[in-house]
């Protein structure tokens, strides 16, 4: 049970950073700004490493079928 607490815990103190972090992001609109280049650049290089990731496989596939 100790182990639950321990994530229970750090949900929280999580939680809470990302309630200061909104609240910092929305008082200031230059942060909010630089938050969501921050989301969109992250979210682009995911897709990016999915589409080589995919087509590593199919390859891989391929010349393993071939």
């Amino acid at each position: 049970m100790a182990t639950k607490e321990n994530i229970t815990f750090q949900r929280g103190v999580l939680k809470s950073i990302q309630t200061r972090v909104t609240t910092l992001a929305n008082r200031f609109p230059t942060i909010n700004s630089l938050i969501q280049k921050i989301n969109l650049r992250k979210r682009r290089d995911s897709l990016i490493l999915g589409g080589v990731i995919g087509v590593c496989t199919i390859l891989l596939l391929l010349y393993t079928f071939h």
